[in-house]
Formats: C-alpha cells, sequence, structure tokens
C-alpha cells in the first residue's frame, strides 16, 4: 500500500504534464529502506510524527528536506541512511516539488486602496502574526543583496531587511505614499541603519532599477496594486539572474488573520495572479501562522 500510494503521487503529477525522470535511487529509498512513511505524511498518507511531506511540505529548500529526513528522535530509520544515501532521498522528493495546473481565469476579487492605517502596522501584538526573526532567517538573504521592499508601509520590514544585507548591501524602500516613506525613514534612523534608499513609486511605475535586484519583497501589498501586471513587469526586468520575489499576504483561508476580506488574498489567487505574469513558485514558507509566504523566481 506504500508503495502504491507513493507511486500513485507522481503518476497523477505525471498525468498533469508535470512529471520528470525520477532519481531511481532515491525513489527505491523512499519506498524500501528508508521507511519514510512510517513517519512522514505523503498525500494524507502515512504517519504523523515527522515533517509533512506532501506538496507544501516538498516546498522546503534541499537544507530543509535534508533535515527533515535525518531527524533520529522523529525518524528512527534515518540513522540507517549514509550520506549518499540521504542525498538521492533528497533528490527524490524534490522531483514532487510540483504544483497543479490550474486553468486561465479572469480576476474576480476587488482591488483594495492602499492603506493609510499606520497604527495597525505598529500594532503590539505584529510580532507573534508575522515572526519576523524565523522569516528573516528562512529567506537566507546574503550580505551585500540589493533588495526592495514594494510597499514599505512603517518600515517594520525595511530595517530588517537591511540588517540582513549588511552595511555593503542595499535596501529599497518604495512605496506610493510620501507619509509612509517619511515613517519607513523614522523607523530605520530608530535602528541606526545608513543601507537604505527611499523611493515614491507611481500605482503603474515602482521606479526599480533594471536587472539589479536580487530580492523584492512584497508584503501586504499586490492586493492593493491598482495595475498588477504593469507592477510585476517592472519586478520582473528588476531582477538579476536568479532572483526572487517575496510574497506575503494575509490568509483569505484563515478566519484570524487580521485584515478585513478585501485586504486578504488566497493561495489559488497568488497563483492565478502571479503565475501568468512570468514567475514560478520555488517555496512555500509554511511556518506562517495566517498569512501565505511564497517565493517566486522567474520563469
Amino acid at each position: 500500500m506504500k508503495i502504491a500510494r507513493a507511486g500513485l503521487i507522481y503518476l497523477f503529477m505525471a498525468g498533469s504534464g508535470f512529471g520528470q525522470t525520477l532519481p531511481a535511487p532515491g525513489n527505491a529509498l523512499f519506498e524500501g529502506r528508508g521507511q519514510c512513511l512510517t513517519c512522514h505524511t505523503v498525500n494524507e498518507e502515512g504517519a504523523r510524527t515527522a515533517p509533512d511531506l506532501s506538496w507544501i511540505g516538498l516546498l522546503r529548500p534541499p537544507e530543509s528536506l535534508r533535515r527533515s529526513v535525518t531527524d533520529a528522535s522523529k525518524h528512527p530509520e534515518a540513522s540507517k541512511l549514509s550520506a549518499d544515501e540521504v542525498d538521492q532521498l533528497v533528490a527524490y522528493l524534490r522531483t514532487l516539488r510540483r504544483m497543479w495546473a490550474l486553468e486561465p481565469r479572469e480576476r474576480t476579487r476587488d482591488i483594495a486602496p492602499p492603506t493609510e492605517n499606520a497604527a495597525f502596522f505598529s500594532r503590539p501584538k505584529r510580532d507573534a502574526d508575522e515572526r519576523p526573526e524565523l522569516l528573516m532567517s528562512a529567506l537566507e538573504i546574503p550580505h551585500g543583496a540589493r533588495v526592495a521592499d514594494l510597499g514599505s508601509g512603517t518600515g517594520y520590514f525595511t530595517w530588517r531587511l537591511a540588517e540582513q544585507v549588511g552595511p555593503t548591501g542595499k535596501v529599497l524602500a518604495v512605496d506610493i505614499q510620501q507619509r509612509m516613506l517619511d515613517l519607513t525613514k523614522e523607523t530605520v534612523a530608530q535602528h541606526k541603519l545608513d543601507n537604505v534608499e527611499y523611493v515614491l513609486a507611481t500605482e503603474e511605475d515602482p521606479r526599480l532599477p533594471e536587472r539589479a535586484l536580487d530580492l523584492v519583497f512584497i508584503a501586504y501589498a499586490f492586493h492593493e496594486f491598482a495595475d498588477p501586471g504593469a507592477i510585476m513587469d517592472h519586478v520582473r526586468r528588476s531582477l538579476r539572474p536568479g532572483g526572487r520575489v517575496v510574497i506575503l499576504e494575509y490568509a483569505k483561508e484563515s478566519n484570524i488573520a487580521p485584515a478585513s476580506p478585501l485586504h486578504k488574498m488566497s493561495f489559488e489567487e497568488i497563483r492565478r495572479e502571479i503565475e501568468p505574469m512570468g514567475f514560478a513558485i520555488d517555496r512555500l514558507l509554511d511556518f506562517l501562522p495566517v498569512q501565505h509566504g511564497v517565493i517566486f523566481t522567474i520563469k
């Protein structure tokens, strides 16, 4: 049953046009000696004592997958695998990193007006909602990187991004409201950082430099873009090879996310709107409590 179930997962994906050649050694380990389903869950089958390896869990980076399958406290069979076998198993798991196909569909959600509620951005319980330290660590932004915080608001993430890139890096704080840029500047100054540049954007043009950025960070702003296609076209052209886009949006699927329905997006809406603009999902930040965190790369 375990072998058949794992095979069904792959056959379904292959039938959807997303299959690729499997590394046979890793496949055999997963179904056989690795006994992954005795601890992990895949497609709601298997045990639940170790991290989920369904499609959400599989959109982790290789290092995270490696930790998932080698944690002997949750996966006793891990100690029996050699380093080469773990590499083969992780390689196999990454072949399952595929999303289901979406049929083209017109956007039906309403575009929210730009948020002016600075107090909401600075609410005392925000850290519990955002887990900012864990988020910054998960993004693995190297020192010296060039990053844009598109929709900087009051600078809640801007100063944290500036710390991540270090003194040799640069953060562009971008907003269409001068008041928000002023508040961002105050926040950055409070943290004694001088590697942030402030950019007043328009509703159609974020005024990003072309082929100059390693990461564009868009937190709770995409749902407010008056012309998402135009903005994301500029974003795509601003990225260097290998550049990434991080989207954070409060989850429409969550009843406790601290935002009105107009200021939330579902995971399907995020995919449906951003993927056709020339992007592909690289990773999901599945540790966030009430929001979607999706990392895209250029197709």
